[in-house]
């Protein structure tokens, strides 16, 4: 847990005593000139940490510390390299997301980076489980990024091209007591398609999927910070981000080889904006932080649409939340503090749909199997939720830590009030060891398409999880440390399908999640740094109807990250970043059978759930950087060399409908979403 630093003094005075000798005749007089040095609380964090740093270096992240998250202990992409992070064996939807203290839309594009610019992040903190009073609406992991506080400084320009995205930074002093900056980003990925080109597969085969308008992504922050006076501050942050594509899919594609009804036109954009303000209190003991802000977050797709037709479909969704948020952290004494945190989230979902409705979630193998019946019209939903939660730190001796705490979450929609305790230990063997146990019980709302009238159950109560922690650390000689935690995890009051019922869904799957995380690192010390991680995990849900347990689709046994960086002298740096990890879990198709409702069409057979692993994952990405000159400015070279071995890397399994031809032809195709050794040239120019 992070809290600001407590400073009893916002302002450093030095005294400079200065005697100037002018003659003889002055000798003996002397002239004291007062010089004062004026430093702001704000920038403490105007400057990354040297944690969030080793990620924006890490070889294959691309300069992006969020993406290098994936690097971390328990962090696997659900679903192929390009998925979310699934954390010790919990869903990607049970993560929340934290910008600057508030909620966000989301923090990852769909193609592969995260919405925020290297420029602005200062820290980056994962909490895997266990984590304490001052989150809520969660039950697996918490994503907190802190961007940092612009720098009082004449306003520099930065500018950043790489293969894969183009960026503009502008950082600068407004006032004396105010500075601020502004980001803008565009993704590159358009150059490399041309509208109307056909898609071939790796075998140079016509897939049938027409590129109508290219891959595409931008994003955009902006913070403005004013130092009020020695004991507050207002920040006023504004992010936002759009994904979107466009693509038409002709009666040869496996799309519309397996449902007709999908033939033609399609058209995916996603995106949010939000605007924020903070207010932040210091006093002695005592620092306040107060937020409200604003979140719109729109997804929407098209499909089926043809030239020659008006019935094509479509789903829209919508979400507005107005957030307000406060925490205080005030020191009792020098051995006690105590944390409080409450939040109100005003929430209001739409979503309009003219679609099929699949009743399926993410522990049904194919959801096309789960085709109901056409609908169209609009759902909303009023999803408000609070939480209030304190938190008691206590260093009751030299040796023992404690945090006890305890958070009430309240869930309109479903009428639930829920109370969870939360505890964390800390045992000090000595200055260098430390062993840490934390428990406690976590909730969440059901996701909106499993509770919205029509389409879901309304009745769903809120998911739960009861998290266990055990861990130890230890700092060695020459910046060398190393950890180990163990962890179990339980989940309650998942939803499970139920396509022939009326309800859609009910609260009838739990989980477990179990495993351990090791890690050795190296602090930067001569000229190097880098860290080894291992996690050994299972996770498996369990049908409560039935009583037949699986394993989870983003279930990944064995895990390992090794970083390297090396600074070969002041200009020339660079290292690697090589992945290993248990293929992943899928489903495998047994046989083919006719599609009911089309003839000459066919369908897959599953046999058990994911009951089957893909081959072991593996990939080695390369960097290296240049300082370098540009017409007299500042910059940078980046080199980078991504799956440096060129591994195919397996991710998704399908039939092959294009030679499926009767119920006899069992013709299986494997795809990968990674993608084949690819090099990448970056240049950034400060100015």
């Amino acid at each position: 847990m992070r809290h600001a630093p407590n400073f009893t003094l916002s302002k450093i005075s030095l005294l400079v005593l200065c005697t100037t000798l002018a003659n003889n005749a002055l000798a003996d007089e002397e002239k004291i000139e007062h010089i004062e040095v004026i430093y702001k609380r704000s920038s403490v964090i105007s400057e990354i940490t040297e944690d969030a740093q080793k990620l924006v270096d890490m070889p294959g992240a691309m300069g992006d510390p969020l993406r290098a998250a994936f690097a971390l202990p328990g962090v696997v992409a659900a679903g192929g390299s390009m998925g979310a992070p699934a954390v010790r064996g919990s869903s990607p939807d049970d993560n929340i997301f934290e910008v600057d203290f508030m909620p966000a839309g989301y923090i990852f594009h769909d193609f592969g980076s995260s919405i925020f610019n290297r420029n602005t992040i200062q820290d980056f903190q994962l909490n895997s489980a266990g984590f304490g009073t001052s989150y809520s609406n969660a039950t697996g992991a918490v994503f907190d990024v802190t961007l940092r506080n612009p720098k009082y400084q004449d306003i520099a320009t930065t500018l950043d091209l790489t293969m894969f995205n183009a960026g503009i930074f502008v950082e600068g002093k407004a006032t004396e007591n105010s500075a601020f900056y502004v980001s803008a980003r565009k993704s590159t990925l358009p150059l490399f398609f041309s509208d109307g080109e056909e898609l071939e597969d790796d075998d140079g085969k016509p897939t049938g999927i027409t590129i109508n308008d290219p891959p595409d992504d931008h994003d955009y922050q902006a913070k403005w910070l004013w130092d009020i006076n020695a004991n507050n501050t207002l920040t006023v942050n504004i992010n936002g981000a759009e994904d979107s594509v466009a693509a038409g899919f002709s009666g040869a594609s496996d799309l519309a080889l397996k449902t007709p009804e999908y033939q033609g036109d399609a058209r995916y954009i996603r995106k949010f904006n939000s605007q924020n303000i903070l207010w932040d209190h210091y006093a002695k003991d005592l620092h306040i932080r107060a937020g409200v802000g604003y979140l719109n977050h729109q997804a929407t797709m098209r499909y089926g649409q043809r030239a020659t037709l008006s019935d094509g479909y479509f789903e829209n969704f919508e979400e507005e939340q107005l957030s307000y948020k406060v925490r205080a952290s005030y020191k009792l004494n020098k051995e006690q503090r105590v944390i409080a945190d409450a939040g109100y989230y005003d929430k209001k979902s739409t979503y309009r749909y003219d679609a099929f409705n699949y009743v399926c979630t993410e522990f049904d193998p194919d959801c096309d199997l789960n085709k109901g019946e056409r609908i169209k019209g609009t759902s909303s939903a009023g999803t408000d939720s609070a939480f209030i939660g304190i938190n008691h730190v206590w260093q009751f001796s030299p040796k023992w830590q404690s945090e006890l705490g305890i958070v009430g979450e309240y869930y309109d929609y479903s009428d639930e009030t829920i109370v969870h305790p939360r505890l964390a230990l800390n045992y000090f063997y000595n200055d260098d060891t430390v062993i840490s146990a934390k428990a406690g019980t976590y909730s969440r709302i059901q996701d909106l398409e499993y509770i919205l009238p029509v389409v879901g159950n309304p009745e769903l109560e809120a998911q739960r999880s009861t998290h266990y922690t055990l861990g130890f650390k230890q700092e060695l000689e020459n910046e060398w440390s190393y950890s180990v935690e163990t962890y179990y995890k339980t989940m309650d009051d998942l939803p499970k399908s139920a396509p022939l019922s009326q309800v859609n869904y009910i609260n009838g799957t739990s989980g477990t999640a179990y495993g351990v995380d090791f890690i050795i690192n190296k602090n930067k010390t001569d000229d190097w740094y880098g860290w080894v991680a291992v996690s050994l995990a299972k996770s498996e849900r369990e049908d409560e109807l039935t009583g037949i347990k699986r394993d989870y689709y983003a279930d990944t046994p064995f895990i390992l990250n090794a970083v390297f960086h090396y600074d070969f002298g002041e200009k020339w740096s660079g290292g690697f970043n090589f992945t290993a990890r248990s293929g992943q879990a899928y489903t495998p198709i047994v046989g083919v059978k006719e599609n009911p409702e089309f003839a000459n069409r066919y369908l897959p057979v599953y046999g058990d759930p994911f009951s089957e692993r893909f081959d072991t994952y593996h990939r080695l990405d390369i960097r290296f950087e240049r300082k370098t000159e540009l017409f007299g400015l500042d910059g940078k070279l980046i080199l980078e060399l991504m799956n440096a071995y060129g591994r195919d890397n397996t991710a998704y399994v399908d039939l092959d409908y294009d030679r499926v031809k009767s119920i006899n032809d069992l013709y299986i195709e494997e795809e990968s979403d990674d993608f084949e050794m690819r090099p990448s040239i970056g240049f950034s120019v400060t100015f």
